[in-house]
């Protein structure tokens, strides 16, 4: 058998999977949306866009999880979206609907929002395409500030986001439905391939969003990005899932691992580097204490005593003073004004003690990052 181009619809919900194998004018919710694009698919959903020709909005899209992931995410995920997050903030999706619907696999439950521009992923790949390490700071600086007022939302009502990664980051996408008719007919709907009896779809993003790597400051101060990928997202008691990567942060790499919102903020930062070199500042995929270990030594930063007794730590290998340090990399793409003024904003940011780790509402009073907010306001 032909091995499937995206997710792999033959795994049941009993190998971990269980994705709903949709195909293009499948109807959704007994007739009342129809499938009209598939926009991408995640470990845990498949995102599709859809036509409701009932509604007052006549495109959406419908993230559709696996039978694995349906039950948490209906019993922890959709209360959350639906309740104390519900509106908030225009960076951050609002659920419209939400129904089950069944395939081979079992029940999927599906999230009904607004779809999705072009990943800001894509303009770091066409920098690195045009010989840029990264993107351009002001580029970077305006995304981190985005992101801020992001989780400052959700923060107030004490909910971690837990997904602040690159993938997780897209531009708003047009809801003028004559625009999308017309991109739609002008790149249409990728035919499903039949594969092994289920019908395999190639993601096709709606990139009807203009915006591009290199723009200046005056046109970036208009971009719309929203931080998606709420799939993780909790309310106390914080816990963090089991093989879910929070960009190596180090409260999860413990023995006894821990997560709260102050994880967010590591992952901020996290994000900031690598969208300014086109690098993980992090790159260990050996053992938690391994990964301690390479994050002490980038870092130059000490384990926190509380956390002597726990295994991870006391397995951490001895300091490496050949690892390069996070300025030394920085210092690589940056000019040095550039590279010290970024590396105050990350330095607090990237604490390996979570409590030592600034708040993301006194982040938002950073001159690195206010840098960008004078900007927004000048244009």
């Amino acid at each position: 058998m032909a091995s499937f181009p995206e997710e792999p619809l033959n795994l049941s919900a009993a190998d971990g999977f269980g994705y709903f194998p949709g195909d293009i004018n499948q109807t959704l919710q007994e007739g009342k949306y129809t499938i009209v694009r598939k926009l991408g698919w995640g470990p845990r959903s498949s995102t599709w866009l859809v036509e409701w020709e009932g509604g007052e909005r006549a495109y959406w899209a419908v993230q559709i999880f696996t039978v694995s992931a349906s039950k948490s995410a209906g019993t922890s995920l959709l209360p959350i979206l639906q309740g104390p997050v519900y509106g908030i903030t225009d960076s951050f999706p609002a659920i419209q609907d939400s129904f089950w619907v069944p395939s081979v696999h079992g029940e999927h439950l599906c999230l009904v929002m607004a779809h999705y521009g072009s990943p800001l992923s894509a303009l770091l790949r066409h920098a690195t395409s045009n010989g840029r390490a990264g993107l351009p700071i002001h580029t970077v600086q305006f995304t981190v500030l985005a992101v801020l007022r992001a989780l400052e939302q959700l923060h107030k009502v004490n909910v971690m986001h837990s997904g602040v990664k690159l993938e997780n980051l897209a531009f708003g996408s047009s809801t003028n439905e004559d625009e999308i008719v017309n991109l739609l007919s002008e790149r249409r709907s990728e035919k499903a391939e039949i594969i092994g009896g289920f019908p395999a779809v190639r993601s096709q993003p709606l990139g009807n969003y203009m915006a591009e790597w290199d723009d200046p400051m005056h046109d970036i101060v208009h971009w719309f990005l929203q931080l998606a990928g709420f799939g993780h997202v909790q309310v106390p008691p914080y816990t963090p899932e089991s093989e879910y990567n929070y960009s190596s942060a180090p409260e999860t790499l413990l023995g006894n691992p821990t997560c709260g919102l102050s994880t967010d903020v590591w992952m901020l930062g996290s994000l900031a580097f690598e969208l300014t070199t086109g690098k993980k500042l992090f790159t260990s995929t050996g053992p938690a204490f391994e990964r301690l270990g390479e994050i002490r030594d980038v870092l130059h930063d000490n384990i926190p005593d509380t956390w002597r007794a726990d295994p991870n730590v006391q397995a951490l290998p001895d300091t490496d003073t050949s690892v390069q340090s996070l300025e030394e990399s920085l210092r690589q793409v940056l000019t040095e004004y550039e590279a010290a003024a970024m590396s105050v904003f990350l330095r607090k940011c990237l604490v390996i003690d979570p409590a030592a780790r600034q708040s993301i509402r006194g982040l938002r009073d950073d001159d690195w990052v206010n840098a960008a907010a004078k900007c927004t306001c000048c244009y």
